[in-house]
């Protein structure tokens, strides 16, 4: 006899409630949308009925493998955030590719609207389930893929914090800002249009010889490359990342340590990678339309 389904699974598989899916807050009764309000974090936005208009719509955040949990003692509730209607001229790009972890701009259907993390709910799996039960007719809205793939990003972005020093990000994030198109335009493939990604870049990785706020640092730079690239544009990329480093050691003051700029995956440690911090660039990746964001974490 087959086992009964969990109502995250009834979720998933029945109402095809998937990660970055949305539906109307419309649908959803005005009592019930208050009862939600009380996990928003932050109480001064509980019971604020003014966050849960009409034209706004419930994105859902939770993994697939997190809503289909078969045990909804382990995985009871469903993470899903309130997202306002906002015109396409307030709509700004960098949020569009998550280079903000506070807000995440998208576009669900013809309109425009913002995913904000003061606006997260936590909504009992087996309630929820019962009011699309009780929905006639009910279909998500389903992001095109270029919104879609940002939501799982901007999720984890959200519990990613750097572990560099303030201080050291102070003068990197200008460094990077003015030498990353340089190193994207190396590591461009040849052929764009007959791969699947827009980099060879897989991940880029720093090193600072103290986690301390201090006047002076030591450092290394590290692109992680993809094993197709070629000698000749692999150098191309190594050479790049090397001006930056150079930029950096002049303007910052700090002491490049570097012994290799660049390395393909298949040359290159774990052990090695396991002492740097990855650079949470992938708000760039998105915005140049490449749905890799690099390995998983290691």
């Amino acid at each position: 006899m087959a086992a009964e389904l969990s109502n995250g699974q009834k979720l998933l598989h029945d109402k095809k409630l998937t990660q970055a899916s949305c539906f109307f807050v419309n649908i959803v009764p005005e009592a019930t949308r208050l009862q939600w309000s009380e996990s928003f974090s932050k109480p001064a936005l509980r019971a604020d009925k003014k966050k849960f208009k009409d034209s706004s719509v419930f994105l859902v955040l939770s993994q697939n493998c997190d809503i289909a949990c078969r045990n909804d003692g382990i995985e009871s509730t469903i993470e899903i955030a309130v997202c306002k209607k906002i015109r396409e001229k307030d709509v700004f790009s960098g949020n569009s590719f998550v280079k903000s972890v506070r807000k995440l701009h998208f576009k669900a259907g013809e309109f425009w609207y913002e995913a904000n993390v003061d606006y997260i709910l936590h909504v009992d799996k087996a309630e929820l389930l019962n009011l699309l039960d009780g929905t006639e007719n009910f279909e998500p809205i389903t992001l095109s893929n270029e919104y879609a793939i940002s939501v799982p990003v901007w999720r984890s972005n959200r519990y990613m914090r750097s572990a560099l020093p303030d201080n050291f990000n102070a003068q990197l994030d200008p460094i990077i800002d003015s030498h990353l198109s340089d190193i994207e335009s190396a590591a461009t493939p040849q052929d764009a249009e007959q791969t699947t990604f827009s980099s060879y870049i897989r991940a880029f990785y720093v090193w600072v010889n103290s986690t301390e706020e201090l006047d002076n640092y030591s450092f290394e730079f590290f692109a992680l490359l993809r094993d197709e690239v070629d000698d000749e544009q692999a150098s191309r990329i190594q050479t790049a990342v090397e001006n930056m480093a150079e930029a950096f050691e002049e303007e910052a003051g700090y002491k490049d340590m570097s012994e290799i700029y660049a390395g393909r995956e298949n040359t290159t440690y774990v052990s090695y990678l396991t002492r740097l911090v990855r650079l949470n660039l992938d708000h760039h990746s998105l915005s140049q339309g490449d749905e890799d964001t690099g390995p998983e974490k290691v």
